[in-house]
């Protein structure tokens, strides 16, 4: 090299460096998540509107990290009060809430909050009221990945689109140094709401989540659901045998393009934006 500027061994360097694709930036995000994951707790808030909206599209999910040493916060709009026909909202809300509490120890979910809304009006409810409490989650609990439902609400239910939309209101209200991911349409959802999967990508990176040694504990969640005639509903570790194992999330903040992971964690912003 002798000879050669520094100016121009320098450029050479830059030059050879700069295709740096989006798995080059992936791997040293986990490896860096991996040092600050020792340092500090991870939290992962999920907030929905119903109780089992939490075990059927992503009990794997959850359990998995909760069986790894995270902190799995759920918050539920509602109790569920409409979910039970014949009974009255305050009797079938009492048992949904109960339900999604043993579905919650289930899991290992750490905490459970209400927001206390009744089941079928979210759209109905002041959004500003909504927003304000989620958004005090947010900040409270500083979370480094949340997670919700799409614009579709998977389902279509109203009391879905509405708390996506609230959720990514408040987010983007806090801006916290966070991931903010919406459940994707997959075979799981399919399997847990009895909803086709759209035919067209929520749009964002895609985070495909193994959740095939959870399966048996997502399995035992949804069935604490017994009000709703959940599926699979025979022995659990019969049932683990037809569960789809792999739960997707569409990473919608921060805006990455190209970015495809297999840990929720991976993205989080402080550890990988601009480095």
């Amino acid at each position: 090299m002798a000879g050669e500027s520094s100016s121009t061994m320098h450029a050479a360097m830059a030059a050879g460096s700069a295709p740096r694709n989006a798995a080059a930036r992936l791997s040293r995000c986990e490896k860096r998540l991996s040092v600050r994951a020792k340092m500090s707790k991870q939290t992962l808030l999920v907030i929905l509107a119903h109780p089992d909206d939490e075990s059927f599209p992503i009990g794997g999910t959850l359990a998995k990290y909760a069986a790894e040493g995270a902190r799995v916060v759920l918050v539920s709009a509602t109790r569920g009060e409409a979910g039970i026909r014949g009974l009255a909202p305050e009797s079938a809300g009492e048992i949904r809430a109960r339900e999604l509490q043993q579905a919650a120890k289930t899991l290992g979910i750490s905490d459970v909050h209400f927001l206390g809304y009744r089941d079928g009006e979210l759209s109905l409810v002041d959004p500003a009221a909504i927003r304000s409490q989620v958004a005090n989650l947010i900040r409270e609990i500083q979370p480094q990945v949340v997670i919700t439902f799409g614009p579709d609400g998977i389902s279509g239910h109203p009391d879905h689109i509405a708390i996506h939309e609230i959720v990514t209101q408040a987010f983007d209200q806090v801006q916290p140094v966070a991931c903010l991911y919406y459940i994707a349409p997959s075979e799981a959802t399919l399997q847990g709401c009895g909803v086709v999967p759209s035919p067209q990508k929520t749009g964002g990176p895609v985070a495909a989540i193994d959740v095939g040694e959870h399966l048996l504990t997502k399995v035992r969640a949804m069935q604490c659901h017994a009000s709703q005639r959940p599926p699979f509903s025979g022995s659990p570790e019969e049932e683990v045998a037809r569960m789809a194992c792999h739960e997707y999330f569409t990473l919608v903040r921060p805006h990455l393009k190209e970015v495809s992971c297999s840990d929720l964690f991976a993205p989080v912003p402080d550890v990988c934006v601009n480095k």
